[in-house]
């Protein structure tokens, strides 16, 4: 488990190395430090809360983004690369990255603390794998796959909690307030009531090949979605206690999963991998993109025109979700997302930091 996950965030910004050269320990315990201009290192994702932006990015950086153009960073207990953030209201907000972690805010992103680490991840495993194999080797009629695997579970726990904090947690998604899920790396996915204070190892869903699980997504319907490796789609509608595998057109890796105020749901990956869903996640089709780039993040924005960030600095632009129009720009560092600052601007994030330009920018090339 210590081996540097090759997942799409390491390998986009090339910091699969440097994340995993200093000890877990340290990055979990060690405050993130300030950075001489925070801007310009690398960001994973980004949401626009009120009239202000927050932005999360390696070595523990959340930064926000106000009104007034200034950017704060704030005060964070870890050291380590974070890969999404979630708010679900101007106060509450979870972001989560490398060794498991996942951090709160109460205050809108100003402040900090962190609720779960890849050693309390690796405990809650060790405790259902234990269960689960004493369940059924005590079972009359137990099934032997089932306890080979569950045995299989209990041998990867106890050597993931040998190694240390080492299972990446990719994306997160609140309901409200007080109910969440969280997905990573090797198929892991965790879950909370009651906003974070505690949280449980989900084991249902049907993953023998422990896939990384890189984006999950609350759907209009109260239905979850799950999309990750090999172009992997899983549906639960009972909250993640059983989950049923949606249609897979394709064998792409999905990194992100959008749902538009139409009802209709994207899932962006690799390649020009664009899927789209009318059925709330249930069949998906292909939408042919006219640039052959990797997708990572994307947002709507008031107007109903749709920005889809990806490879080489590649921004696609549509106004029903169906044509693209790709901009290019100066540089060929990888967005992987993009928000709208107000009616005019635009943020752009990615391998290179914040970018900040005029909306009218992306018509212009497109003229």
């Amino acid at each position: 488990m210590n081996t540097p996950l090759r997942c799409a965030l390491g390998l986009l910004l090339g910091l699969a190395a440097p994340v995993f050269a200093a000890p877990p320990g340290d990055r979990l315990e060690r405050p993130s430090r300030e950075a001489a201009d925070a801007r310009q290192e690398p960001l994973t994702d980004v949401q626009r809360i009120g009239d202000r932006l927050v932005m999360v990015g390696a070595n523990g950086h959340i930064l926000l983004r106000h009104a007034d153009g200034k950017v704060q960073q704030a005060q964070v207990p870890v050291d380590l690369l974070l890969t999404a953030v979630h708010f679900v209201d101007e106060h509450n907000g979870w972001a989560v990255g490398h060794d498991g972690v996942i951090l709160h805010s109460g205050d809108g992103g100003q402040s900090w603390i962190k609720q779960l680490d890849g050693v309390a991840i690796n405990a809650l495993m060790l405790k259902w794998a234990e269960a689960e194999v004493a369940r059924l080797e005590a079972a009359s009629d137990a099934d032997d796959e089932a306890l080979d695997n569950a045995l299989f579970a209990l041998d990867d726990a106890r050597a993931g909690a040998a190694s240390g904090p080492s299972r990446p947690l990719l994306d997160v998604w609140f309901r409200n307030a007080r109910e969440g899920w969280a997905v990573g790396a090797y198929g892991m996915i965790v879950h909370t009531a009651d906003g974070g204070q505690s949280w449980e190892y989900l084991s249902s869903l049907d993953n023998p090949e422990r896939l990384h699980l890189n984006a999950v997504l609350g759907l209009a319907d109260g239905s979850l979605l799950v999309a990750g490796e090999g172009g992997r789609l899983y549906r639960s509608s009972d909250g993640g206690r059983t989950w049923q595998p949606a249609q897979q057109p394709t064998q792409a890796s999905l990194y992100k999963l959008l749902q538009l105020a139409d009802g209709r749901l994207l899932a962006l990956g690799f390649g020009d991998t664009l899927l789209s869903s009318q059925d709330q996640g249930q069949n998906w089709q292909s939408v042919a993109l006219p640039v052959r780039a990797g997708l990572y993040g994307g947002e709507q924005l008031a107007d109903g025109s749709l920005l889809l960030a990806g490879q080489g600095g590649v921004l696609l632009a549509s106004r029903d979700g169906r044509n693209f129009t790709p901009w290019q720009g100066k540089g060929r560092s990888a967005l992987l997302g993009v928000a709208a600052i107000d009616a005019g601007q635009l943020a752009l994030i990615g391998s290179a930091g914040l970018q900040v330009m005029p909306l009218a920018g992306i018509g212009e090339q497109r003229q």
